[in-house]
């Protein structure tokens, strides 16, 4: 009973496993001045203003994780781009151009 017990312990580990990595958010603005408002690594928003035309977050997140970044640019006639990458693949982007224009890209962690 013992051993039965055991095993079905140990395939349930197996079956409960989740696959983490880290995910990178990466923000680029043609001009400096952009806010920034995220999830992170435990599932809560935040916002964030930079002065630079760039701005980068990681963090760990396994499978079936809900992934967002929103940028907005401070600026007329710019272009901002978001993107999500995880275990170094894109898997969201979103880019705007225009006078004060906001980018955003979400998902779930495959």
């Amino acid at each position: 009973m013992k051993k039965i017990l055991l095993s079905l312990l140990t395939l349930l580990s197996f079956g409960f496993a989740q696959d983490c990595w880290k995910v990178y958010y990466w923000v680029d603005s043609s001009k400096p001045g952009i806010s920034i408002t995220y999830e992170n690594s435990q599932g809560n928003t935040e916002q964030v203003k930079t002065s630079k035309n760039g701005w980068s977050y990681s963090f760990t997140s396994c499978s079936g994780d809900f992934v967002y970044i929103s940028a907005q640019t401070h600026n007329e006639n710019a272009e901002i781009k978001v993107r999500i990458l995880y275990r170094f693949k894109e898997i969201e982007s979103a880019k705007s151009y225009g006078d004060y224009v906001i980018a955003t890209a979400s998902g779930l962690i495959p």
